[in-house]
């Protein structure tokens, strides 16, 4: 099927890509307002949250069921940020306590989304490196 010369799928991809590109760039400016907000510990957990994926890039698994396989599926899982920040949210308290965690979580889900914006498809690395 073609719209106006183009394939369907081809428009569906770039606007998924432009919807995930717009919310890493929402996930990643309230990243920086979290950070600069609370300070302390959630700026360099932000931080690390934004690099926690490149883990990924580092463990090239041999098995889709390896050791670095089951890492790199736990690293790269769209649902694993959200729960991160969920846990921290429901954790009674003060809200210093539980903002540097939540930011690692956000900044990880920033990292997500701009990766698929980016056009990767997040786990089928892992798949697909399982042979």
């Amino acid at each position: 099927m073609t719209t106006d010369g183009v394939p369907v799928g081809r428009v569906a991809r770039w606007a998924a890509r432009c919807g995930w590109g717009g919310l890493g760039l929402v996930l990643l400016a309230w990243t920086v307002f979290e950070a600069v907000k609370h300070t302390g510990l959630t700026i360099p957990l932000a931080a690390a949250g934004l690099l926690v994926p490149f883990v990924a890039s580092v463990t090239r698994p041999t098995a889709r069921s390896g050791p670095g396989g089951v890492l790199r599926r736990v690293v790269l899982a769209p649902w694993v940020p959200p729960a991160v920040m969920a846990v921290c949210t429901a954790v009674p308290g003060p809200p210093e306590d539980t903002a540097a965690p939540f930011t690692f979580g956000l900044a990880w889900s920033t990292h997500l989304a701009l990766r698929r914006a980016r056009g990767a498809v997040v786990g089928q690395e892992a798949v697909s490196a399982g042979g």
